[in-house]
């Protein structure tokens, strides 16, 4: 047996003795080694609890909860108790301790036959009497030990009348009383009256020994089973524990309940096997109440190594300059429950306090170790334990998250398994984290999956970080933000006692917001624009129907939310009455000169975004987006009448203020805002081409050098196509170095990188090649935004430059593109002042067929230069590429080697599936599954895979054997009638619902879409969760009547679905071998897309 240099022997911990039998162990072996350390708070006095003690107080309560062993083996025991935390240890001990051999009769109490041990399940007493009856029901919980206060004994009754309503019998048992299982606390007892109890049977891996129970935030609690291997393979034998299992630690454990996951690893698991010794409050007339000065008292007076605690404590900490010069004594103070304000971290570890974050859940148990850090950087994060297989699904929105998931391991075995990952039994977590911009090991916990607010334009909040600064104000006690399914998000903000005088009157209500208003805007500096707070979006709780908590003492949102539904209802009716604007001004007074106009437009962008804005320069790239475009019309329409006439969309249409300005100046004149769509898209465009495609630099040198190996700067890796590019680009053994450049970030590019591979199943591995060079830039800069160093480094090195990234938004108008424009510009004048022996590099730009616009039905495009009369239909986003197009032409002609390549519609690859949910396909799907029906189209599609788009990019620009064309279209040369298309949906779908989808006319399917969108009683934004297509029904509907006019003619065999143009591939194919024998779609590819788009939540199947 294994030793400390002080003689303390370890039990093994390889579940030969399992927590049942550790306590005859140490009596065995360590009698006289302290299990605990009870801190008095009246005296300052200390209780030495040795295991000799422990094992006499354990036994007592042994044969008190099971006397003559009158129950037998695997009958399960409940605590509803409000107890000292050492009586709440030694019942549970004793509970377990509590086990029989097996009756000669082998007949157990228990419904599902459980070896080994008498079962204890601690309740919380906060849990709601509901969710008691449901735990106890559940698990055939016969018996319950209760007591400790009139609120459990109000309990207790309640209880039982609710129990004989559902005619489940519970028989209800006293608390042991403290005296009776220690006597004279503090001196040894007199030798035992009844003595231990025979050993257990032998156990088994799957035997149970606790149930724990979920904290009910989102329904009924759920019973945890803790079986033996879990508990020895996600507590006992992780590393988190064997830190401390060193003589001489004392580990202040006061502040945990013992019902907690948390309690019940550090206050009972692991002292067992490590053989630390915990600091707890000594009993008193009632049980402690841990607060911060409190629970410092007791570690600085029994000399504490460690203590753990919630973040709200550290917080308090950090402002007593005596607290922090104990602290800096000890050798670390663990966190769990929340976050530590990175403030408050910074300032603890500049003071020389060590705090460590901890991470761990009742479904899976502690799983991360601690390390020593490198840097305060490194504070807040977590590392997971090298003996779990923790997994991380990258849930693309603003703050790259990921869920967690652990898979099941040699080394771990979540207590609950609710998912598969790659073929192995897994439990996905809910919690989101991030990881460390530097280090990919560490992680930081972000907030949970369930409390993401998807508002009603699809964009993703995360109300954890700005839930936290909020509280951070003193008159706050709670908040929660909400906003699903909404336009914006809104805040309850619950006050503290001492602030409740605040609630009483409107303009206390007032008062109240502007104080606690600093704080969010500081949440709102940190947040994307659409996580936003507005003042009108604050509800103040009322101190009469306090925010719900869960019994581990959170908020319940669900619940929260259902209790003030109608507060959330008005508050949302309100927004829509009132402009919103912080300034108001009156109309009449307003519209006399344009320079007012532009004044006001201007304090109310300013009161959307929360910053000054060029007035000249375009909204959407300072910051707005569709959310703040709405709420920018509905001030809009509220101040100005003849604004009725106007929409979203003219917001797109007129990006900048001085042009709002201008438009509302005409409008309060004339109230008309009709103009020639097409002169005006001409002439727009042909201004942006003349700005930007003259004065070409003259071309260094010929270049005289054979290119042998590639070295490519490839723009817009962290998309979808850009992940296939970059990948094989690494693959390819004629690539020796890849630039691989994106615009800055607030979050790593490598790290948006790694999660875009993931989620498309590549190769994560190649993001460590020796060939990638990671570059943030600004596109907009003459340089790039890089330094001269890289910037000639790049000159003098690159031979094909892929640009790739563009912003998609087919809401925005082509003067939104601009900055895009001018990336292609500073990118092509890299190009020309290349001094690269090998010449000038290649230049490949992807387009779009949108540069073709909507010309008819039947349409084939060759691969030629387009005219720009031919994108006067178009929307801003396909204009913008044909600018770019015009620009390349251009550089062209001024010698650079240069070649447009036109994307058709992509999909998803063949491995992953992966395919934008939000892409016209897969919401008439969606729509589909709503309506019981998909459309047939006449026609064929030319869908082409991601991966196959990818590669016939890198054949076209490595193929060095001719010149490059012009142009050349990246488009499935092998197209697919849209009916068998359309039919492989129906048989993937029918597999999952059990019967085919009916398959009608185009026609039919739109007039059944908008009638049952049009008769949805529930909210808009479950219309269009059901109707998705309905989002875009102006597009939809030009798609029926392209079906409709593409039937009017005979041979519809060639031509493109959906009124868009064919596009010839003829040149792609003959430099593309990849896209030459590319195979025809067929229902592997149905499949692997409708797969991704069901796990990413865009529609359920039934």
């Amino acid at each position: 047996m294994t030793t400390t240099p002080l003689g303390f022997v370890f039990p093994p911990t390889d579940g030969s003795v399992p927590p049942a039998l550790a306590i005859d162990f140490h009596l065995k072996n360590n009698p006289k080694h302290l299990f605990s350390v009870l801190h008095n708070v009246n005296d300052s006095s200390h209780i030495d609890i040795t295991y000799e003690r422990l094992a006499h107080a354990v036994y007592r309560t042994a044969h008190i909860l099971n006397p003559n062993r009158k129950f037998p083996q695997g009958t399960n025991i409940g605590f509803l108790v409000s107890t000292h935390t050492i009586q709440y240890i030694i019942m549970i001990l004793g509970a377990m301790r509590a086990g029989l051999v097996v009756c000669l009769t082998g007949q157990f109490q228990r419904c599902v036959l459980i070896n080994g041990l008498f079962q204890p399940f601690p309740i919380s007493p906060r849990t709601h009497i509901p969710g008691i009856t449901h735990l106890l029901a559940s698990t055939q919980t016969s018996l319950l030990v209760t007591g400790g206060g009139q609120s459990i004994s109000d309990i207790t009754h309640q209880l039982a009348h609710d129990l004989t309503q559902i005619d489940f019998s519970v028989q209800f048992l006293p608390v042991p009383p403290l005296e009776t299982i220690l006597p004279e606390l503090g001196e040894l007892e007199a030798p035992l009256e009844h003595g231990s109890f025979p050993c257990l049977k032998s156990m088994t891996n799957d035997t149970t020994v606790s149930i724990l129970h979920s904290s009910g935030s989102t329904g009924m609690p759920r019973p945890v089973k803790y079986h033996l291997e879990g508990v020895f393979k996600n507590f006992i034998n992780q590393p988190f524990g064997w830190m401390y299992a060193r003589d001489g630690i004392r580990f202040g454990s006061m502040a945990l309940p013992t019902f907690h996951a948390m309690g019940m690893f550090i206050q009972i698991f692991m002292p067992l096997y490590a053989g630390y010794t915990q600091v707890l409050f000594a009993p008193g007339r009632i049980p402690v109440v841990p607060t911060p000065n409190l629970t410092l008292e007791a570690a600085v007076s029994t000399k504490c190594t460690f203590i753990m605690c919630v973040p709200a404590f550290l917080e308090t900490w950090s402002r007593d300059k005596d607290a922090i010069a104990h602290l800096r004594q000890m050798r670390g103070i663990m966190f769990g429950g929340g976050p530590l304000a990175d403030p408050i971290a910074s300032k603890l570890a500049e003071q020389g306090v060590r705090t460590h974050c901890c991470y761990g859940a009742t479904e899976v148990g502690h799983v991360h170790e601690i390390w020593d850090l490198d840097d305060s950087s490194d504070r807040g994060y977590i590392k997971f334990s090298s003996q779990v297989d923790a997994r991380f699904i990258p849930q693309n929105d603003a703050d790259h998250t990921f869920e967690l998931v652990f898979v099941v391991s040699d080394d771990h075995r979540p207590f609950v398994l609710n998912s598969e990952f790659d073929g192995m039994p897994a439990y996905k977590t809910k919690d989101l984290v991030v990881r460390h911009p530097f280090k990919p090991d560490l992680w930081k916990i972000f907030g949970r999956l369930d409390d993401q607010i998807i508002l009603l334009n699809g964009e993703k909040t995360n109300p954890g970080p700005m839930e936290t600064e909020i509280v951070r104000c003193p008159i706050v006690r709670y908040a929660i933000m909400f906003g699903r399914e909404r336009t914006q998000t809104g805040v309850l903000v619950e006050l503290e006692e001492s602030a409740h005088d605040l609630y009483r009157t409107m303009d206390k209500h007032i008062q109240a917001i502007e104080q606690i208003w600093p704080f969010i805007e500081r949440a709102n500096r940190t947040s994307p624009t659409h996580s936003r707070l507005e003042k009108k979006a604050v509800i103040i709780v009322d101190p009469a129907r306090p925010l719900p908590r869960t019994p581990k003492g959170t908020i319940s949102r669900s619940a929260a939310f259902k209790l003030y539904a109608r507060d959330i209802k008005g508050m949302y009716l309100d927004l829509e009455k009132c402009s919103g604007a912080s300034t108001k001004i009156s109309p009449r007074g307003l519209w006399t000169s344009l320079d007012s106009i532009e004044a006001w437009v201007g304090k109310s962008v300013k009161h959307l975004l929360g910053r000054e804005v060029d007035v000249t320069g375009d909204l959407f790239q300072q910051g707005m987006d569709s959310l703040t475009a709405t709420m920018l019309l509905r001030i809009l329409r509220n101040v100005l009448e003849p604004a009725a006439k106007i929409n979203q969309q003219t917001i797109f249409d007129k990006p900048t203020i001085r042009q709002l300005a201008q438009l509302l100046a005409y409008l309060s004149k004339s109230g008309d805002v009709t103009v020639d769509p097409i002169t005006d898209a001409l002439d727009s465009m042909r201004a942006m081409v003349q700005k930007y495609d003259s004065n070409w630099p003259c071309l260094v040198n010929p270049g005289l050098e054979q290119v042998d190996k590639e070295r490519v700067v490839l723009t817009g890796t962290t998309g979808a196509l850009g992940s296939h590019l970059l990948a094989q680009l690494l693959e390819s053994d004629k690539v020796e170095k890849v630039w691989a450049m994106n615009r800055k970030s607030t979050k790593d590019n490598q790290e948006r990188a790694i999660a875009s591979f993931e989620d498309k199943l590549l190769d994560v591995a190649l993001l460590k090649s020796e060939k990638l060079v990671f570059v943030d830039v600004d596109l907009e800069d003459p340089k790039l935004g890089l330094c001269d160093e890289v910037y000639d480094e790049i000159r003098v090195d690159v031979t094909i430059v892929i640009h790739n990234a563009w912003q998609v938004n087919f809401n925005l108008s082509l003067q939104s593109f601009e900055p895009s424009i001018h990336g292609v510009r500073n990118l092509l004048d890299l190009a020309f002042r290349s001094t690269a022996p090998t010449g000038s590099p290649r230049f490949l730009f992807a387009s779009s067929i949108s540069v073709a616009g909507f010309s008819g039905c039947g349409k084939h495009l060759s691969e030629v230069p387009v005219v720009i009369e031919d994108a006067a239909t178009s929307i801003g986003y396909g204009q913008s590429k044909l600018v770019a197009e015009k620009i390349i032409e251009s550089a062209n002609r001024a010698g650079l080697q240069t070649c447009i390549i036109r994307l058709g519609q992509l999909t998803g690859d063949l491995k992953s599936g992966s395919w934008t949910p939000t892409d016209w396909v897969p919401s008439l799907i969606g729509s589909s599954i709503s309506v019981g029906c998909l459309p047939s189209a006449v026609g064929s599609v030319s869908w082409l895979p991601l991966d196959i788009a990818a590669r016939s990019i890198i054949d076209t620009c490595v193929a060095r054997n001719a010149d490059l064309p012009l142009v050349v279209h990246a488009s499935h040369p092998r197209p697919v009638p849209w009916v068998d298309m359309i039919g492989a949906f129906s048989t993937t779908i029918g597999a999952r619902t059990g019967s085919k989808i009916p398959i009608v006319r185009f026609s039919e399917w739109n007039r059944r879409v908008i009638e049952a969108a049009s008769s949805y009683k529930g909210s808009e934004s479950d219309r269009y969760r059901r109707f998705p297509s309905t989002k875009i029904q102006g597009a939809v509907d030009g798609m029926v009547r392209a079906d409709n006019e593409l039937r009017s003619h005979r041979n519809t065999g060639n031509a493109e679905s959906g009124g868009t143009a064919r596009l010839d591939t003829t040149m792609a194919e003959a430099l593309s071998k990849t896209l030459s024998c590319t195979l025809e779609l067929g229902i592997a590819h149905v499949e692997k897309w409708v797969g991704y788009w069901e796990s990413r939540g865009l529609f359920k199947l039934a």
